[in-house]
């Protein structure tokens, strides 16, 4: 009886030194992995693409005016020094875009194109890879993975099941959000503009429209929720990409059209991965 009582012990002794290792030791451990510090951006797609549902004018962003207020902008970023910029260009091109950032580095580009909407006038050119030279990055990164989003089956389903959506739709893309934005497009600087459709207030903005939709729905389908999920799926496989390309301690700066805002802002916000770094921090 002895004998067990004294094994008893011993087991009792060695399941409490294991137990003090295991909560000293894996604290220290977690402690040692530095965070990966992601900024996500918003962005108005700066070559005019027309792309979107809903897609402001953008004046020309090569004239002297524009070419400096960018420049203000890109002071602003590259205080946040990150050591990684990844954009709004399918991560399929990855190849074909870094090598135009390889000629762009080189002073040699002429034509700006990897299948994507992209162009000198675009922010993928006039942030990305300027903000990415200035900072001596040797590669850029594309992160986008693009799913089409089938709008018009959207606008067919409220039209003959709820008008009121249309109706919606319609006082949103002329209501003070959209005013707002125009307003700074043609009359403000663009620094202003980012300062403006970052805001937590122009986040929730941008996700309303989606949000709303989820009621065009009748007995069999589930129209704007499937619409809607598709964008989800969308900003989903985004982060994964994203998550490709990251390491312990990366400062990684994303930028992605202020549509995707308040998909992947959570993502980066939830993720026990990341610090999100909010870019009004800089912006200001």
């Amino acid at each position: 009886m002895q004998k067990i009582n004294s094994h008893l012990s011993i087991s009792k002794s060695l399941l409490f030194l294991i137990l003090l290792f295991t909560v000293s030791v894996l604290p220290m451990q977690a402690q040692d992995e530095e965070p990966i510090k992601v900024m996500f951006l918003g962005t108005t797609h700066l070559d005019n693409p027309g792309r979107d549902a809903i897609n402001p004018e953008v004046p020309d962003v090569l004239t002297a005016q524009k070419q400096k207020e960018l420049q203000e902008v890109r002071d602003a970023l590259a205080e946040f020094n990150p050591n990684k910029v990844a954009l709004e260009v399918q991560m399929k091109h990855m190849s074909a875009f870094d090598s135009l950032y390889q000629e762009f580095r080189k002073g040699q580009i002429d034509t700006f194109a990897t299948g994507d909407f992209v162009s000198k006038r675009s922010e993928q050119y006039q942030i990305g890879f300027k903000l990415a030279k200035r900072l001596d990055h040797d590669h850029v990164y594309a992160v986008d993975h693009y799913i089409p989003m089938n709008m018009g089956k959207v606008m067919e389903f409220a039209k003959k099941h709820e008008p009121e959506f249309l109706e919606y739709f319609e006082r949103y893309k002329t209501g003070q959000h959209f005013k707002k934005v125009d307003s700074l497009l043609q009359n403000g600087s663009l620094l202003e503009l980012y300062q403006y459709i970052n805001t937590e207030q122009s986040v929730k903005k941008f996700h309303e429209p989606y949000v709303r939709s989820l009621s065009l729905a009748d007995d069999s389908s589930f129209v704007g929720a499937d619409v809607t999920a598709d964008y989800h799926r969308r900003n989903l496989r985004i982060f994964a990409n994203l998550m490709k390309i990251t390491e312990p301690g990366d400062r990684i700066f994303i930028m992605f059209g202020a549509g995707h805002s308040p998909f992947i802002r959570p993502l980066l916000k939830d993720s026990p991965r990341i610090e999100f770094v909010d870019p009004m921090d800089y912006l200001k």
